[in-house]
């Protein structure tokens, strides 16, 4: 590809992005009545279905250096078009679900499209923007974007989908499917980037040189501590998405209610989103604490309306204003640790810095689920988030204390291992 050639890729894959990242970052019209639609109309229990998120981690877990392989291989654009045909055939699955196994091979269907999708989108959005000391305010301004417009077309989704499903519960889902078709078609359009890739190697070879990387990774205390933050906050912010319709339908809130709620969390996700460089520039190297401290108050506050009897008109707008306050958080926390992920590396192990970071979110997704499904066995959803809010908070203080002397420096205050610019898998 020439250097003219080149730019024009360039400008194209940026100018498309965000609209793609709109439509296909998660699964539009289908997560506001998931849990009412599998418990519902398709009869598996709550505590299955908080069980189903937990194989999916697992099976993420399982994919993840396998997918980070394939994508380095045939390339991030092959894979995002993979990545959206699995999406289509995830929500098929889950159309005709009618038991738990069918529900759990669904699960694995779109822990292989996620696994892709985690490492092709951003990387693909990453390889398309010019080296420069820019280059990752410029990834926040896009991907920032795209996860603001995401969210807005995901609260617009959830107004609506309350409507369909008390007329039929399928339409929200056949309409799913088809913006799930809608992404694999703009997905056709992004252009292939160079990216540093050596196509002339085996396969033991290359296989060597992905344990070589993983293994130099791991032993940044930077990276490691990004990891840790970023599986905590992942299994928590999964969680708080299926115990949030579960607890609101404890508390006698209509479907219609439900939907909209879920509306509200979308919106103040996507202004979490817009404001996530103001967000990061006003607490620095206290972003992510803050990010967890926000949270946390936020879950005992909704497990202590859902015990308490404040009346439902007080109850309910205190649950919504507080479920808000995780979405904003969830918002800023998205963007913000593919940002710091993309901080000091080069294109060539960036791929494995995201393989290694998703392994990590499902680990403590698939333990954080199994813990939150246990406690659903057990008591209502509103004592099982105060226990989570209590374990929550002991995680947090020796997690600031151990991110505390390793993130936030600058650049020439970390250690050489550190830095991933200039290793001998990119000369």
């Amino acid at each position: 590809m020439n250097e003219q050639n080149l730019i024009q890729a360039r400008k194209q894959n940026m100018k498309v992005y965000s609209l793609y990242r709109a439509i296909s970052l998660d699964l539009i019209f289908y997560y506001s009545i998931e849990f009412l639609f599998l418990t519902q109309v398709k009869c598996i229990s709550p505590s299955e279905v908080v069980l189903g998120t937990s194989f999916y981690s697992m099976f993420m877990i399982f994919f993840q250096i396998p997918a980070s392989m394939i994508v380095d291989r045939i390339g991030t654009r092959k894979c995002t078009i993979l990545a959206n045909a699995l999406n289509s055939l995830f929500v098929l699955l889950i159309l005709c679900c009618d038991n738990f196994m069918t529900l759990i091979f669904a699960q694995f269907i779109s822990s292989l499209c996620f696994s892709l999708k985690d490492i092709s989108d951003p990387a693909l959005l990453k390889y398309s923007i010019p080296n420069s000391k820019k280059q990752g305010e410029i990834f926040s301004k896009i991907e920032g974007k795209g996860y603001k417009n995401y969210f807005l077309l995901n609260a617009f989704s959830g107004i609506c989908c309350g409507f369909l499903y008390m007329i039929n519960p399928y339409i929200p889902m056949i309409v799913s499917l088809g913006i799930t078709i809608l992404s694999t078609v703009i997905s056709i359009g992004f252009q292939d980037i160079p990216e540093g890739k050596n196509e002339k190697q085996t396969a033991k070879q290359y296989l060597q040189e992905i344990v070589t990387g993983v293994k130099f990774i791991t032993k940044s205390e930077r990276l490691r501590s990004l990891f840790l933050y970023s599986g905590i906050a992942w299994g928590i912010f999964s969680l708080m998405s299926t115990y949030r319709s579960s607890l609101l339908v404890d508390i006698g809130v209509p479907v219609q209610i439900i939907t909209i709620i879920c509306a509200l969390g979308s919106m103040a996700a996507s202004i979490g989103s817009k404001k996530q460089i103001e967000f990061h520039n006003r607490f620095r190297n206290k972003t992510l604490s803050m990010i967890l401290y926000i949270t946390m108050i936020s879950i005992f506050i909704i497990g202590i309306m859902g015990i308490l009897n404040f009346g439902y008109e007080i109850s309910l707008f205190i649950v919504v204003c507080a479920f808000s306050c995780i979405y904003f958080a969830k918002g800023v926390n998205e963007v913000i640790t593919k940002r710091y992920l993309g901080n000091f590396v080069s294109n060539k192990i960036l791929t494995q810095i995201y393989a290694v970071n998703a392994i990590s979110r499902n680990i403590f997704r698939a333990i954080i689920g199994f813990v939150g499904s246990y406690l659903l066995s057990i008591t209502n959803t509103a004592n099982s988030m105060i226990v989570i809010a209590i374990l929550l908070f002991i995680t947090i203080l020796g997690l600031v204390s151990y991110m505390k002397t390793r993130l936030g420096k600058k650049p020439e205050e970390y250690d050489e291992k550190e830095i991933f610019y200039k290793k001998e898998w990119d000369k």
